[in-house]
């Protein structure tokens, strides 16, 4: 039997989840257990583990920050092979969005300086982000996305691929 390797799954939300809310997504995004994940704030990853043994493995750990600009919580969710296996990078983006009705940004198999916007109906654009500054902007977008008209519309950026 071949086993998927594990991965990470990280992106870019314009809202700021919730701790609890999140778990909950992830809970039922992956069908584990409570006890098969671990959720924190980066900056409490260590306190939140002291009374964890050692020789616990997560099948999911996520850390979540705070971060400016167009988005407002930057997120990394280490996965087991077999939840890869289970959810795909992309379903993981489309879920997430559609769950808590929000645009998201990850990386998957993008040219360069590209990233993947996942619009809460689904809709996939590509983006460039200017990252200057610690501030997470987007700069130019394949299509509108809601609730940031700022943003330039290129759609010669499919051209890219």
């Amino acid at each position: 039997m071949t086993q998927a390797q594990a991965t990470g799954y990280d992106g870019l939300s314009p809202r700021l989840i919730a701790a609890t809310e999140l778990r909950a997504f992830l809970l039922g995004c992956f069908g584990i257990a409570e006890r098969e994940l671990f959720v924190a704030h980066e900056n409490q990853v260590t306190e939140e583990l002291d009374d964890v043994p050692p020789d616990v493995v997560f099948a999911a750990f996520c850390t979540y920050r705070q971060v400016p600009g167009h988005f407002a919580m930057d997120f990394s969710v280490g996965i087991e092979g077999q939840l890869a296996a289970r959810v795909g990078r992309r379903e993981f983006a489309e879920r997430f969005a559609a769950h808590f009705d929000v645009y998201v940004l990850y990386g998957d198999a993008e040219p360069p300086g590209l990233w993947t916007v996942i619009l809460a109906d689904g809709t996939r654009l590509l983006g460039a982000m200017d990252e200057g500054d610690g501030r997470y902007r987007l700069c130019a977008v394949t299509a509108p996305v809601p609730g940031r008209p700022e943003v330039p519309v290129h759609e010669d950026l499919w051209q890219l691929r």
